[in-house]
């Protein structure tokens, strides 16, 4: 076997275990920080999070942190007014350099049970680039608090309970009432040995209320703790050199207001970022069906309009040159109608009309506006205006006494637009055969005399 494959077999092995790393970490484990920096849930170490993705939770060990508990009664209503007041409080106790300690507010209860206060990360130099890989960083009595609750409904809404978590030398001690976390208090052991655990829980022990139960977790002590005093239930040993389990049990919940996460809470439109990107996909394909729909139809358009011309030209002759003898030769009754108009005396009918505007002294008793004549049918419809209706009597009593005109018919009769004097009116007759008839001159009719309008001859 040639060296260079088994110098590639070494840099495959040696990569190997930051490969498993990762997976675990996308499997839902969350990191731990401490003194000694970043490391697994089996306490491998880690250089940074630049290997990891994103949704990643990170739990901290208490050595790193410094509690505040808020006076009862205090007004502090949201997770801003608690920081407000925790740097108040760490400026006075440790110093002007402590107001740049990210801070973890959390905020339970209602009432007069309610309490709040934060956790302050006293080792900012622990503290890794946050960046967009971490969803939420807690602290571990916190998240330990969570995992009891969540596998000890029962001890959690005891009327008084209390955990303790244990961190080396180091006891974290909460104590809760009615399920509502009241105080939380750093005490340091004389040594990371049993016999100094047992000498601090005795006087919080006694502290407590009959009928409270105390439960115990964590790790880094120097040996087994043996007898575990009354009151008290051990939730895992203490003697192990990684975490407790049961941080890992459960997934760290999202960050929100006052819920003593590190991180900023998420937006309000956050949580809402996958269902309004199913709508927004949905919206797009709608928009993308309906695109389709209008290339079809007009596609559809356009292969009708070709047809059609298709059959235009399929219709029209070499001989039918003109464009109205082409739409004529399509249509029979069009090109009956267009004979008959043809052969219609036009002079004459238009001098009878004019004459019968005329009074007896010849001047006009009506203005004609309009001629509509339709020779197929033999109708003609007048337009005109007068000055009183009866001068539109008058000129329709005159054309119907002209030979060939029938029916006449005075329409519509209505006054000028805008107040302005006059009648305009309409009137509809129909021309006998004689009229229709072709007439080389005007008609004898129109050097008829027309009466007045009063009466008949």
């Amino acid at each position: 076997m040639s060296p260079s494959t088994n110098e590639a077999r070494r840099a495959a092995g040696a990569r190997m275990p930051g490969r498993w790393t990762r997976w675990r970490a996308a499997a839902g484990r969350p990191l731990w920080l401490g003194l000694d920096g970043l490391r697994d849930a089996d306490g491998d170490g880690l250089a940074d999070l630049s290997a990891f993705g994103t949704g990643l939770d990170l739990v901290l060990s208490e050595q790193l942190l410094t509690p505040l508990v808020a006076e009862a009664g205090l007004d502090l209503p949201g997770a801003d007014a608690i920081r407000a007041h925790a740097v108040h409080l760490l400026s006075h106790y440790h110093g002007p350099q402590a107001q740049h300690w990210p801070l973890a507010p959390w905020s339970e209860g209602r009432g007069g049970l309610r309490r709040c206060g934060a956790w302050a990360l006293s080792a900012p130099q622990c503290w890794p680039e946050p960046g967009p890989r971490l969803r939420s960083a807690r602290p571990a009595s916190l998240v330990c608090l969570e995992a009891c609750r969540r596998q000890d409904p029962a001890w959690a809404h005891l009327p008084h309970a209390a955990l303790a978590w244990v961190e080396g030398g180091l006891l974290c001690w909460l104590e809760l009432q009615a399920g509502v976390l009241q105080t939380v208090r750093h005490l340091r052991l004389a040594s990371p040995c049993p016999e100094a655990l047992l000498q601090r829980l005795q006087p919080l022990l006694a502290a407590l209320p009959k009928g409270s139960e105390t439960l115990l977790a964590g790790h880094g002590l120097s040996a087994a703790l043996d007898a575990v005093p009354a009151g008290v239930r051990l939730l895992n040993p203490l003697h192990v050199a990684t975490p407790a389990p049961l941080l890992w049990a459960h997934a760290a919940r999202a960050p929100c207001e006052a819920s003593g996460d590190f991180l900023p809470p998420f937006p309000p439109l956050a949580r809402w970022r996958w269902p309004l990107l199913g709508v927004a996909l949905l919206c797009l394909g709608l928009a993308v069906q309906e695109a389709w729909q209008a290339h079809a139809q007009r596609q559809s358009a356009r292969e009708g309009v070709a047809s059609l011309q298709a059959r235009l030209s399929r219709s029209v002759t070499p001989s039918q040159g003109r464009p109205g003898a082409r739409a004529l030769a399509g249509d029979p009754k069009a090109l009956a109608e267009a004979r008959q108009a043809l052969q219609q005396p036009w002079r004459g009918v238009l001098t009878q009309i004019e004459a019968a505007a005329l009074d007896e002294q010849q001047r006009p008793r009506v203005a004609w506006l309009g001629l509509d004549l339709q020779a197929a049918r033999a109708e003609v419809r007048l337009e005109g205006q007068a000055d009183d209706r009866a001068q539109i009597l008058a000129v329709a009593d005159a054309l119907a006494r002209l030979p060939g005109w029938t029916e006449v018919l005075p329409g519509a009769i209505q006054a000028e637009d805008g107040g302005r004097p006059g009648l305009r009116f309409s009137l509809q007759a129909r021309l006998a055969p004689v009229s229709a008839a072709p007439a080389a001159a005007p008609t004898p009719a129109v050097q008829t005399p027309i009466p007045p309008a009063g009466g008949r001859p």
